[in-house]
């Protein structure tokens, strides 16, 4: 309690009282400043590293997988390929098959027949594009 404390209590009027008076009136101690935060679009693509630019371009990448309607295509042509599928439906014994569609099959996988330009293009398609992986050299094996 109080009067446990020798203790003196002087009052001072407002005015008389300049260094309690200065002490409650400061800015930073009687008020808090808060600014509303809106985030824009803009400022969360920057967040996430994506950079805004006032001018550019527009591009537009179609990747057109034809490679299997060409080695058909080859398929219809190649003498071998007739040879083979004469083969096939004479119910000789092998690993090939024909689809509904006519396209000879080795397994699951599709046959390409002997075409010099075709067999490059799909070499070319598998090493030399940027947009394909390579197991590496020791892993490549050559099917005749």
């Amino acid at each position: 309690m109080i009067k446990d404390y020798d203790l003196e209590v002087h009052y001072h009027p407002g005015k008389a009282n300049v260094v309690a008076d200065a002490l409650s009136r400061k800015a930073h101690y009687n008020c808090l400043t808060v600014t509303p935060r809106d985030i824009t679009i803009c400022q969360e693509l920057e967040n996430l590293g994506i950079e805004m630019t006032s001018q550019g371009s527009l591009a537009n990448l179609k990747i057109d997988f034809n490679l299997e309607a060409q080695i058909i295509a080859a398929q219809k042509e190649d003498k071998g390929m007739k040879y083979l599928k004469e083969k096939i439906s004479n119910r000789a014994p092998t690993d090939f098959k024909v689809d509904d569609a006519g396209v000879i099959w080795f397994k699951n996988l599709i046959v390409v027949p002997k075409v010099l330009e075709l067999r490059q293009q799909i070499l070319d398609e598998a090493h030399t594009t940027r947009y394909s992986i390579h197991l590496g050299s020791n892993k490549m094996y050559i099917r005749t």
